[in-house]
């Protein structure tokens, strides 16, 4: 289970938590649920950064260890995955907010710039450019594969392409939350994941840059 891939676009709700049954202790949230073979029981750990479980054997009085192996694949051991899995995203249904970093950009550059999305494709909500005044590209927003970027995770990720010089572009690349510009020019732009993680002023002025540079005739 990826327990800790929900924290990337959500943020837990002490209160609902709380309205839920889990227990605070410190800094974590704790709550077990019954699992439908009595035997068994599955306790949640949940703070504001990540989250573990810890599936038990009632009857043996220890952890049940091959819930914890991957390529446990018996009938009896994927029942007990799928159960558990049902369970969390219940709790992430009921406990947990979303955080929409994509919003916050799109209200930062209309508030700035007046700048409004261009959506690409009809059935796609998500994907958009954004454009200066001379209705040239400084910012695209898609959602793409974790695996797109190299990132060994399930799932899809919310990004943004933005531009900058090349000695820029060059300093900014980490791999970790600044990647080589997917489906751009990898000389002038890169992508960037949209996570909590992400230092939100530190976006906000590369945007700016990326927007200026974009507006200026003397660019590359």
């Amino acid at each position: 289970m990826e327990l800790e891939k929900v924290y990337d676009t959500h943020e837990i709700n002490p209160e609902k938590l709380l309205k839920e049954g889990f227990k605070k202790e410190k800094t974590t949230y704790q709550k077990t649920y019954p699992l439908k073979d009595k035997n068994f029981e599955v306790t949640f750990y949940l703070t504001d950064k990540k989250a573990r479980v810890k599936v038990y054997d009632k009857e043996l009085e220890e952890e049940y260890l091959p819930f914890y192996i991957e390529e446990q694949t018996g009938e009896y051991v994927t029942k007990i995955k799928e159960e558990v899995e049902s369970i969390w995203k219940e709790i992430v249904k009921h406990c947990f907010e979303t955080i929409s970093i994509r919003e916050k950009i799109l209200d930062y550059v209309y508030k700035k710039y007046h700048t409004k999305p261009a959506y690409l494709w009809e059935n796609d909500p998500i994907s958009c450019t954004l454009k200066n005044e001379d209705n040239k590209w400084y910012g695209i927003i898609m959602e793409i594969p974790y695996k797109t970027l190299g990132i060994e995770k399930l799932g899809k990720v919310s990004i943004i392409n933005l531009k900058n010089t090349e000695e820029k572009v060059l300093d900014l690349i980490d791999n970790k939350e600044y990647f080589k510009a997917y489906h751009m020019n990898k000389k002038y732009w890169y992508t960037v994941i949209l996570t909590k993680h992400i230092n939100l002023n530190k976006l906000y002025k590369l945007i700016d840059e990326s927007h200026n540079l974009v507006g200026n005739k003397k660019k590359s």
